[in-house]
């Protein structure tokens, strides 16, 4: 079943200005990883901010478990989906904490507070981030990437089907990469959660084993599994002739071993 139905969506910031989007028609289904690539300006960001709510004078329908995002209240979507932007906008002098409290919200009627089963759903959730030593520090006390796990831990916490994260690794060193990639690989097979992601690296979707959408200049050039489509022939036409397989470097390239199986 799709959990993500777009169709025809067509998005410009001004009346008459330059397409962002241009009819673009793609479905996710759900359990599924998905990831967005493509250079800068190639309509990432705002085709996720989009599926989150956040634009609407869009044109075209965009449906979130077979209902309108048109359609659907703020409170409907906080329990349908989650979203992580590329900065977090989160008061400074908040504790991570009850910051990640905040996301057990959307579960809870007016006037209700987190019970203790909802700090320890936060407990669980920041110790598979690896961040529980942050937790009675203030969100302004800790770094950017700090802040970016927090972020990403708190979507987790909101326990929505549909998690929506814009560039999640673009504050993060390799490691973080690497330990918030495989979380995300975990949580949709274990969990069944459906992820649309956008990344600047191509090879995190090699790494996901997700569903790829290539966009160039607001459409999507390419579409389909991550092995079929990350692949030299087809990222020359978005990257350029100058892209090549690491094997035909002087160098080798750094990795990880497998997360999932340690």
């Amino acid at each position: 079943m799709k959990m993500i139905d777009v169709k025809n969506l067509t998005f410009q910031y001004q009346r008459k200005g330059k397409l962002v989007l241009d009819k673009l028609n793609f479905a996710c289904e759900k359990g599924t990883v998905n990831v967005l690539i493509g250079l800068n300006g190639s309509g990432k960001t705002t085709l996720i901010k989009t599926i989150a709510g956040l634009l609407e004078n869009y044109q075209g329908e965009v449906y979130i478990d077979g209902k309108s995002l048109k359609e659907l209240s703020i409170k409907q979507r906080a329990k349908i989906m989650a979203y992580v932007s590329q900065r977090s906008n989160a008061v400074d002098d908040f504790s991570v904490m009850d910051y990640l409290l905040f996301g057990t919200v959307n579960k809870m009627n007016f006037y209700q507070s987190p019970k203790e089963d909802d700090k320890n759903k936060v407990l669980d959730c920041a110790n598979q981030f690896r961040i529980e030593h942050l937790l009675d520090k203030k969100l302004g006390e800790i770094s950017g990437g700090e802040r970016q796990i927090v972020s990403i831990c708190g979507a987790i916490v909101q326990d929505a089907d549909l998690i929506i994260l814009d560039e999640p690794t673009s504050a993060l060193d390799i490691k973080n990469q690497h330990s918030v990639l495989s979380i995300i690989k975990i949580i949709a097979k274990e969990q069944g959660k459906t992820f649309i992601l956008s990344s600047h690296n191509p090879n995190h979707a090699l790494y996901l084993d997700s569903n790829v959408f290539l966009l160039k200049n607001g459409s999507i050039l390419a579409q389909g599994r991550a092995e079929d489509i990350i692949n030299v022939e087809t990222l020359k036409s978005v990257y350029g002739e100058d892209i090549c397989y690491s094997t035909e470097l002087a160098y080798r390239e750094i990795s990880f071993s497998d997360y999932e199986n340690k």
